[in-house]
């Protein structure tokens, strides 16, 4: 006796109950044993669509059909039932089977998929009547399959059905031309005019394009009611660009109603006359790229410096740094790493231009294995060695981790919480006007503009009066983090390279 071992994934409880179906057991009297047994894969039976239509010229029969999951197994029948929530009558249509008192019975070959009957108008009515069709009972290899797909609706479309339908005067509006960001071009126009619509047309401008039914209010969207559109009515057009770059632009006007075949009108125009972006040259831009051996990372750099224990544990260069998708420091040279703990260890830092007025942004990827109940490692100073614009780190208590700013003291944590070894794009901002630190956690995309809302702010502390260098510092806590692509400028777009 064989007996199937891969039965299809995903069966339930009460669906693995019908997988034994017994064609016949016999016990013989002598040996008591079974001497044959049938073992099958029941096959689920269910409609290929929950609604079909009846157009009121087809004079042929249509076929609804079933599907099974895979081939039946076993022969068998499956029966359907005309629900009392059909609002067509007996007189309206024909099914072939013929329905008995109201059901319908198919019989199932053994290796059938799919399965169909036929409902047929007798078109002599209006209107549109429907047809609810509910599988109800199976036998043999079949069974019942989702309840969701056990309905089909048949709509019978009547006498008086007529098609609607969208007309427009063209598929294409001239372009129209070279317009400058913030400006809009002169206005085109083509007509629109609709036959047996059950709606109003909703016009619909894609982006960087205006519609209007006057020539003189413009908007993204309009309607347009069925009343007008028994004549051909003008839809105004106007070219508004508001991308930033000098490019071609195309676009598309929509023109939908129900039931009725959407009308796409192209169109397109040129957005100019703004100034070419000319990316910022950052102030640092540290990519730590140092050979192909690990050492400490003063004896390969003469630009960082040891300002505190030097010689002792070092802030380490590595040869295989980090990426971030878009960033522009991603993936370049090696990184550093550093770790806390006990014993003197190394800090170090790096100057750059000073900064007195604006903003600094300070960009930079980071991935920590490891923090404790919160510490900065990361941070910019001033031309006295004060440490601004801090960047810290703690564990959340429960496995996550958590970064924090400070302006000069005491840290700001939000509530979000990060993965540990995990880059993360990290960007930290002081602002000279505002007095305040901001951090930006970026686990997804960078943009090209500053997110609205930061991570955390601080303004709590003291405010320095110029920035020049940036620092990494190791401690006596809990933290052990790899660092790469540091980037320091006056933009969020030139701090992140885009």
């Amino acid at each position: 006796m064989n007996l199937r071992k891969n039965l299809i994934s995903g069966f339930n409880a009460v669906a693995l109950s019908a997988i034994v179906l017994f064609a016949g057991i016999s016990f013989s009297s002598c040996n008591d044993k079974i001497e044959e047994m049938e073992l099958i894969i029941p096959t689920r039976v269910t409609f290929s669509s929950k609604t079909f239509i009846v157009e009121k010229d087809r004079a042929e029969g249509l076929p609804i059909t079933l599907t099974l999951d895979h081939p039946l197994e076993k022969a068998g029948t499956v029966t359907i039932h005309i629900d009392e929530s059909s609002s067509a009558d007996g007189t309206q249509y024909t099914t072939s089977p013929e329905a008995t008192s109201g059901d319908i019975v198919l019989n199932l070959d053994k290796g059938a998929d799919t399965a169909s009957f036929t409902i047929t108008s007798a078109h002599n009515f209006d209107g549109n009547p429907t047809v609810v069709f509910k599988i109800i009972a199976t036998t043999g290899g079949a069974i019942l399959g989702d309840l969701n797909s056990r309905t089909a609706t048949v709509t019978m479309r009547g006498n008086d059905w007529f098609i609607p339908e969208i007309t427009a005067s063209v598929t294409t509006l001239d372009d129209f031309g070279s317009v400058n960001k913030g400006a809009q071009s002169a206005s085109k126009f083509y007509t629109i005019s609709g036959t047996h619509l059950r709606g109003p047309v909703a016009v619909t401008a894609s982006d960087n394009f205006l519609v209007s039914l006057n020539d003189t209010q413009y908007s993204k969207t309009l309607t347009i009611p069925t009343d007008v559109l028994s004549a051909p009515a003008k839809v105004y057009v106007k070219f508004a660009p508001s991308t930033g770059q000098n490019q071609a632009i195309t676009g598309s006007i929509s023109n939908t109603t129900p039931d009725a075949q959407n009308v796409i009108i192209s169109v397109s125009g040129t957005e100019s006359g703004n100034v070419p972006y000319v990316p910022e040259v950052p102030l640092l831009n540290e990519n730590f790229e140092y050979g192909n051996e690990s050492n400490f990372l003063t004896r390969l750099s003469p630009d960082w410096v040891a300002y505190s224990a030097p010689g002792s544990i070092p802030v380490t260069y590595i040869t295989q740094g980090l990426t971030f998708p878009l960033y522009g420091s991603s993936g370049i040279g090696g990184a550093v790493t550093i770790e806390h703990g006990d014993f003197s260890r190394e800090d170090i830092a790096r100057v750059f231009t000073p900064q007195t007025t604006g903003t600094v942004y300070v960009a930079s990827l980071m991935k920590l294995s490891a923090a404790g109940t919160g510490d900065f490692f990361f941070s910019l100073r001033d031309n006295s060695g004060g440490f601004f614009n801090r960047l810290y780190a703690k564990d959340d208590g429960n496995g996550k981790l958590v970064f924090g700013v400070g302006k000069n003291s005491s840290a700001q944590y939000p509530t979000a919480t990060y993965n540990y070894n995990t880059t993360y794009l990290v960007v930290i901002k002081y602002d000279f006007t505002a007095k305040a630190s901001s951090l930006y956690i970026v686990d997804g995309v960078p943009t090209v503009t500053e997110p609205a809302t930061p991570t955390v702010v601080s303004s709590t502390g003291t405010n320095p009066t110029t920035l020049n260098d940036v620092a990494i510092r190791q401690n006596t806590g809990v933290l052990s983090a790899t660092i790469d692509g540091i980037r320091i400028a006056t933009t969020w777009r030139g701090a992140v390279g885009l």
